[in-house]
């Protein structure tokens, strides 16, 4: 049969509803998943110490209105005594009490707000985290995790109706957006890709009614800058996206633009340093203390001499002097930072960091607030602790290739994606003129561009301790929020592909997407199998 023909008889109704019951069928099948959600041991419906850190939140606020986990951190499996709740996900500082607790390490405005759908929950079927967490944990991951999927979804499917494709590659289209992407993966544990991911799909709409549909009320421009946001709340990177967006918007339309999409952006904002202001008592986010704090003061020591060999009382005498207590029961001992030394006050649970200056010989030492809030005793992130890609990968260039075709690869697991380069080149040649003023579709693939090449290029930029593919994971996990920004892409790349031989390639292309997409059923916190295949065949070290 000709793909006139096809086009004929499956165009538009019936292709429509074949691609929604493609993506319902997708979502019954990711339903089951949660379902089934439990441990590697079946003690705890809990992947791993990602969602395990968000987990211990929820169950401290709900039940003591407190972002403090050691009481959390502390359940015990009754039978095998194993501490099922615990997260290497974890910062420790001092709280508003004055003592030493911790907390976890991910942005709490997701937690918070997922504490409430819990307590939801709880309140109608009495079911709580702690007598019954599976049916708890399940019943929450469908409300928060399936329900808005399934949404997104649907929005795409609209996106795909909305662009000149055949059947065919509305079809696979469809396919790849209920089966391809790693968003299904994650959609049975908890994670800020997901919701991040969904936040960017909705801004695209909204920039599409705007900009292409030609559509200027007022409520896209609000939708735009909450959704925007939101997605920038919970993937720091996607501030390029709140840039682009808004950027674009005031070319369309600057004054709704500043009236609308900008004073939307402060809800989510308020929100975000709110919830963290409550959890941590400041505003700057739990990653961003990983270093010594601010500086208190200096005093002068015998010249080369090694910051561990300094005389306790020295220090202690130093610290009164400049007022702060501290009692004979302070110790100093070798931070995790090279060259930082930690002044120990377990009577006042109090602590500072020392640190001499630069120059190897000087006899200065300058003693910090304690900043370094993943250093603490037992801490999984210190050089002799941490295991497998965690270290990070000393070499750059290596860091790179497996970042974008190897093991960890954009590309290489998910090959679909070179549809969204073909997408990019389509748009250009299509274009009438240069003017952005008039060719609204040219700007949002700018805007697409820019913002795909600051993200990556700030996740392939990170220091040695940041290089490391966003730890154990079944892909590259920070780029996913990216995934309905290129789906828009390669659905300017699929208009153009009418070749027998390149419609079997791009179904080729699905067929891996697919699979990476999938290999990882049980747990998407696993290695990518790649990864996994190049260490059965030695070509890798095993981590």
């Amino acid at each position: 049969m000709s793909d006139t023909a096809v086009r004929q008889k499956l165009e538009p109704a019936t292709t429509r509803w074949l691609c929604l019951f493609l993506v319902v069928l997708a979502a019954i099948v990711q339903l089951s998943r949660i379902v089934q959600v439990e441990s590697s041991t079946g003690e705890v419906p809990f992947h791993s110490a990602n969602d395990r850190s968000r987990w211990c939140t929820i169950a401290a606020l709900a039940v003591t209105g407190s972002y403090e986990i050691d009481e959390v951190l502390e359940i015990r499996d009754p039978k095998s005594r194993r501490r099922t709740w615990y997260s290497i996900d974890l910062v420790r500082h001092r709280g508003a009490d004055g003592k030493q607790h911790y907390y976890s390490s991910k942005p709490p405005l997701l937690p918070t707000l997922y504490t409430g759908v819990y307590l939801g929950i709880r309140a109608l079927t009495g079911s709580t985290l702690m007598n019954d967490p599976f049916f708890v944990v399940r019943t929450l991951l469908v409300v928060v995790n399936l329900l808005p999927l399934l949404a997104f979804w649907w929005l795409l499917v609209q996106c795909i109706q909305r662009e000149p494709l055949s059947a065919w590659a509305a079809i696979v289209s469809s396919l790849f957006v209920a089966w391809g992407t790693y968003l299904s993966t994650f959609v049975s544990t908890l994670n800020n890709h997901l919701p991040a991911a969904i936040a960017v799909g909705l801004s695209l709409w909204c920039v599409q009614q705007i900009a292409l549909q030609r559509d200027r009320r007022w409520r896209w421009f609000l939708l735009a800058g909450l959704s925007t946001s939101f997605g920038a709340a919970n993937e720091l990177p996607a501030l390029s996206w709140l840039a682009a967006v808004g950027a674009l918007l005031l070319v369309v339309d600057a004054r709704r633009t500043l009236l609308g999409y900008v004073p939307a952006l402060l809800p989510v904002a308020l929100a975000f340093f709110g919830t963290n202001y409550l959890a941590h008592g400041e505003f700057n986010p739990a990653y961003a203390h990983r270093s010594v704090g601010e500086k208190l003061f200096s005093f002068e020591t015998e010249s080369g001499l090694p910051l561990e060999q300094l005389p306790l009382d020295l220090v202690i005498e130093q610290m009164r002097q400049h007022g702060i207590e501290a009692s004979s029961q302070a110790v100093l001992r070798p931070a995790r930072r090279a060259g930082v030394y930690e002044f120990w006050d377990a009577e006042r649970e109090h602590r500072v960091a020392l640190r001499r200056d630069k120059e190897p010989a000087g006899g200065r030492v300058n003693v910090y607030a304690w900043g370094d809030w993943y250093d603490y005793p037992g801490s999984y992130w210190t050089s002799d602790r941490k295991q497998g890609v965690d270290k990070g990968e000393p070499n750059v260039l290596r860091y790179i290739f497996h970042s974008l075709i190897g093991h960890h690869g954009i590309f290489s697991l998910t090959p679909f994606w070179l549809l969204s380069l073909l997408g990019g080149v389509v748009v250009w040649r299509q274009r009438t003129t240069l003017n952005v003023l008039v060719e609204h579709r040219l700007l949002l693939t700018a805007a697409i561009a820019a913002t795909s090449l600051v993200a990556i290029g700030f996740y392939l930029g990170r220091p040695l301790e940041d290089r490391n593919y966003g730890g154990v994971s079944s892909g590259f996990r920070w780029a996913f929020w990216l995934t309905p920004l290129w789906i828009w892409l390669a659905l300017q790349g699929l208009q153009v592909v009418q070749a027998r031989w390149a419609r079997r390639l791009v179904e080729v292309l699905l067929g891996i997407s697919v699979f990476s997409a999938c290999f990882p059923w049980d747990n998407p916190w696993t290695s990518p199998w790649l990864m996994q295949y190049g260490q059965y065949l030695g070509w890798l070290a095993a981590g």
